[in-house]
Formats: structure tokens, C-alpha cells, sequence
């Protein structure tokens, strides 16, 4: 009866661990070939990194100036050692703009780069904009599609609910990061969980630390350090 109970629990060890790899497989490969990892990062003022550059002590109410790029991207090249394009574009939505929306910015900036993977990391002015569901969740999965027909490996990004002078889009936000987690769950895609790391590090969520206040939506330095660290950690494969 022990020999047994031993041969399962070896046989389950196995799986188990197998299992346990697969999942931290780095999402970091070379899948056109070309000896080289890029990453494309797609999004809004978030990813071009609007309010870095601001302390967590440093209140502001408008953040005038746009700036050369920074955010996240820049930051997620030094930590991985690869080249991660900035592909954010200020006030951009994803599936509802007064100009060029996101899904029809998608394919100039994808199809016929270099990229390996692709965070897509768009919603916040959707939010803003009250777009509903059957508009977004058709669009993300749009862009989606695009990606992977081209054999790119494509990340998600939930939003990190805004505070203080944003604060009532908060529930919109929350509701697009639900839509997000879905379409990552039926594409089995990888998801960065911006929201919950927001609410994990922000104990006191309506004065964190992470954003420029009381703007309320762009993060500080301290808030894109932290959200680099963690896009980091997803594709690495943690």
C-alpha cells in the first residue's frame, strides 16, 4: 500500500511539476526568427508615460506638459535586457476617439515591426468615455486577432482605478479590467493585473502613493516603477 502511495505521489509530483514550469515558461522568445526579443508596447498616455517624473509628495491638478516618452516601457528595457518600443499614443481610446482610434492604429504599428510580444495595455479613455461593452470587448479582441494571425505572443494589461479628481470613472475602469481578464481567459493569454497591483500596494487606495495627486490618473515615478517591475515579473514567466 505505501510502494503505491509513494508511485502516486511521484506521478503526481511530475505533473504537478511539469505543470508549474509550463506556467513559468518566459513569454520572452524569439518567435520570428531574427536573433532577437522585441517587444511592442501598445497603449494610451499610461504606456507613453504622461506624469512621470513626479514624486508621490508632488500634488498636481493638470499635467501640462506630454513630454518625450518614458512610463513603463523604457523601464521594462532596462529590467529585461530587450527592446521595448513605446507605441503610446495620449488620450488615445482603443475602440471610440475624435481622431484615429487604437484599433485602427494596431495594425501600422504591429504588422511589419520586429516585435515578438505585444502588451496591449488600452481602455482608460474608453472608460472615460462611457464606452460600452459590445463596442469594447469587439475592438480589444480585434486587435487581438490581428497579433496573433501575424505569430505574435500578445500580453494584456487591466487599469488601475483612478482617484481623487478622476475618481467617479473608477467603476468604469473596474468594469473594462473585467472585460480584460475575460478576453484573457478565453484567448489563454497572459494578463498584467494593474488593477489589483494598485490596490495590493495602495492599502489607503483614495490617497496612493502610485499616482500624481490629486490629478488622480497618470502615475508618479514611483507608480511606473511599479508597474514595469510587475510587467516584468508576468513576462518573465512568474
Amino acid at each position: 500500500m505505501n510502494r503505491i502511495l509513494a508511485t502516486l505521489l511521484m506521478t503526481f509530483g511530475a505533473v504537478f511539476g511539469a505543470s508549474t514550469a509550463l506556467g513559468q515558461e518566459s513569454i520572452l522568445q524569439d518567435r520570428n526568427g531574427d536573433g532577437a526579443v522585441e517587444v511592442i508596447a501598445f497603449g494610451d498616455s499610461i504606456t507613453y508615460g504622461v506624469g512621470d517624473g513626479y514624486s508621490p509628495d508632488e500634488y498636481v491638478e493638470v499635467i501640462a506638459e506630454i513630454g518625450e516618452p518614458r512610463g513603463y516601457p523604457l523601464r521594462l528595457s532596462s529590467l529585461l535586457g530587450v527592446s521595448v518600443l513605446n507605441a503610446g499614443v495620449p488620450g488615445e481610446g482603443l475602440a471610440e476617439d475624435g481622431t484615429e482610434t487604437g484599433v485602427a492604429r494596431f495594425p501600422g504599428v504591429v504588422l511589419g515591426s520586429d516585435a515578438d510580444v505585444v502588451i496591449i495595455a488600452e481602455g482608460t479613455n474608453d472608460a472615460q468615455r462611457l464606452v460600452p461593452n459590445d463596442v469594447f470587448v469587439p475592438a480589444l479582441q480585434k486587435v487581438i486577432n490581428v497579433a496573433r494571425a501575424d505569430g505574435r505572443q500578445v500580453v494584456l494589461s487591466t487599469l488601475a482605478n483612478p482617484i481623487a479628481l478622476r475618481e467617479q470613472y473608477a467603476p468604469f475602469t473596474s468594469n473594462i479590467s473585467d472585460q480584460i481578464r475575460d478576453l484573457a481567459a478565453i484567448n489563454s493569454l497572459p494578463v498584467v493585473d494593474v488593477q489589483a497591483l494598485f490596490q495590493t500596494g495602495c492599502p489607503d487606495y483614495p490617497s496612493c502613493s502610485y499616482y500624481n495627486r490629486p490629478e488622480g490618473l497618470h502615475p508618479n515615478t514611483v507608480g511606473y516603477d511599479a508597474i514595469a517591475a510587475e510587467m516584468a515579473r508576468v513576462l518573465r514567466g512568474g
